[in-house]
């Protein structure tokens, strides 16, 4: 893994957003970090919230083997919605046994997933690491932004076919961690007698 900085992340994602026919133009080399998340807000808020929310977020670039890509878990989201509905214990290999089990179009009727479009990367792999986020502790991989490639590249593992994967491994702040330490503090503080709100 080699560390990265956040701004390189950014640029790269927002590059592979600029790919898709149906996004417009924009620079993205003059973007400095702040007007590159914000841009990246505005474009992906749900698969980039944890930028934010897990600040300070450090970055890696890295090649995933089979065995992580294997344990890698589809973006974050409501059970039973979208990605969640196509694969219920949030797994990218589940996504895969379904598609590969089931009828392509009621799958998406029933998910609101492209599932045509995992298809066709299957046929045709567009370019573009993942970009994959997790916190610190024992916490799961989720695929940010790439689900639809990551599922494919799954589909072609059932084939015995898998390349390793790039990948931006976002390792976030746990949130756990800080109510933690404040329970602690305050019942530190109850021991010693302190009142509560002092520092």
């Amino acid at each position: 893994m080699r560390r990265v900085p956040q701004v390189e992340v950014l640029r790269e994602w927002l590059r592979v957003e600029r790919s898709h026919p149906e996004v417009d133009w924009f620079p993205i080399d003059s973007l400095d970090e702040r007007e590159a998340l914000d841009e990246l807000l505005d474009r992906k808020p749900g698969a980039a919230a944890f930028v934010w929310r897990d600040a300070p977020v450090e970055w890696y670039e890295t090649t995933l083997t089979r065995e992580e890509f294997a344990d890698l878990r589809l973006v974050e989201g409501p059970p039973g919605l979208r990605w969640r509905a196509l694969s219920p214990d949030g797994t990218i290999l589940a996504a895969a046994d379904r598609i590969a089990r089931g009828n392509p179009g009621e799958l998406a009727a029933e998910t609101d997933v492209d599932v045509q479009t995992v298809l066709d990367f299957v046929e045709e792999m567009p370019d573009g690491p993942l970009v994959v986020s997790t916190r610190e502790g024992c916490v799961p991989r989720f695929v940010a932004d790439g689900n639809h490639r990551a599922v494919a590249h799954a589909l072609r593992m059932r084939s015995g076919e898998f390349a390793p994967q790039r990948a931006y491994l976002g390792i976030g702040r746990n949130p756990v961690a800080e109510p933690l330490l404040e329970r602690v503090c305050g019942v530190v503080r109850g021991l010693l007698g302190e009142g509560p709100g002092r520092k």
